[in-house]
């Protein structure tokens, strides 16, 4: 089991990957025209208050976030890794559930990615396929929030951290020990 973080997740998803996911996902013209049109204006301004005076950018046309607090923004963020679980449902792995047969390869929840495998090799794919997804859409693992654990026959072992690259890994979840949740 993993659970994957993104760094700061709603302040820098790509507007273009937001835009491209509603029409992947077959959203309504109307409404993806309306995101668009939303996203083109918004701006920011950077202020600087001194002691003598107030010094002020012009406008600064954002090209990635959503606004926090705004009730459609962890939708669209979560819109923008339906791609992403169809990828992971593609490799056809996971924990199947003895009635229906369903497997359960993930859990996704607004920015809070759990990954489920039977082993280690399935569950280090995972991570490639998520972590190759991620740097498509220019998205960072916040790897100080990412933790992963093992069990056999349910109980808890020890195993080897997730390589995501060279230089970087998933470090195995310490007993007793909560993952920290994210403060984005």
């Amino acid at each position: 089991m993993a659970w994957i973080n993104y760094q700061k997740a709603f302040d820098r998803v790509p507007h273009s990957w937001i835009i491209k996911s509603l029409e992947l996902t077959g959203v309504n013209n109307k409404v993806i025209s309306f995101t668009k049109k939303v996203k083109s204006c918004w701006k920011k301004r950077v202020r600087l208050h001194t002691e003598n005076k107030l010094i002020e950018t012009e406008d600064i046309k954002m090209q990635c976030g959503t606004f926090q607090g705004e009730s459609l923004s962890p939708l669209l963020f979560c819109i923008c890794l339906i791609p992403l679980t169809e990828q992971l449902n593609k490799l056809n792995t996971g924990y199947e559930e003895h009635k229906t047969k369903t497997k359960i390869s993930h859990l996704l929840y607004k920015d809070d990615l759990k990954l489920v495998a039977k082993s280690e090799e399935e569950l280090q794919k995972r991570i490639q396929t998520v972590k190759t997804f991620s740097d498509d859409i220019h998205m960072e693992f916040g790897l100080e929030k990412c933790a992963k654990n093992a069990f056999k026959r349910g109980k808890l072992v020890h195993s080897q951290n997730l390589v995501i690259d060279i230089n970087r890994e998933i470090q195995e979840l310490e007993q007793g020990k909560k993952v920290q949740a994210p403060r984005d």
